[in-house]
């Protein structure tokens, strides 16, 4: 009986530092880069495989700049949450003969230096309508943007409604209201 246990507990901790460690596995030492990257505090609208929220950063000598890049990778081990701003060391892997259509390029998240709540005043604009695509859901009680962020927008629905109806183009103002939660204060 004790032994049955101990071989499930060996098991156990092999498969734990086998899962955590095996991320790179067998990738040259050359093609791994630490690098800091700083992740804003929405996301935005892009079109990659398909109409998606990504990531806006800088990277290394830009942090802190005004412009932020679309960033269409994921980073893995990094749990984000909207309404703050983080500052994170990254490791960045080059893949060696990546499949069609995917990245060739890995993020694995090595450390959150800084996690700041922005101002619950501090207002953004995010894309809602571009390039033929409508990234605004009607989810039965509300609105959201690709089922990612909940749309609050009391007296702004109906002309929300009416943009998104006859407009090419829709940019919306927000404020975070938390839980993935925006405020719609403003359509442009």
């Amino acid at each position: 009986m004790h032994i049955k246990l101990y071989i499930i507990l060996v098991i156990g901790v092999l498969g734990f530092f086998g899962t955590n460690s095996c991320s790179l596995v067998g990738i040259d030492p050359d093609d791994i880069e630490l690098v800091e990257m700083r992740v804003n505090h929405y996301k935005q609208t892009a079109i990659g495989v398909g109409p998606q929220l990504v990531y806006l950063v800088q990277e290394e000598a830009k942090i802190g700049d005004e412009d932020w890049n679309y960033f269409y990778d994921e980073i893995e081990g990094f749990e984000y949450e909207s309404g703050y701003i983080y500052d994170l060391k990254v490791r960045k892997i080059k893949i060696q003969n990546p499949p069609q259509d995917a990245s060739d390029t890995k993020f694995l998240l090595h450390k959150v230096m800084s996690k700041e709540r922005v101002d619950e005043e501090e207002t953004f604009d995010i894309k809602l309508k571009w390039a033929g695509n409508n990234f605004v859901q009607n989810s039965g009680p509300g609105y959201s943007i690709l089922n990612e962020y909940n749309i609050e927008c009391a007296e702004l629905c109906e002309e929300l409604s009416q943009d998104l109806e006859n407009n090419e183009e829709l940019t919306g103002t927000f404020t975070h209201l938390g839980d993935n939660r925006l405020k719609l204060i403003s359509i442009q």
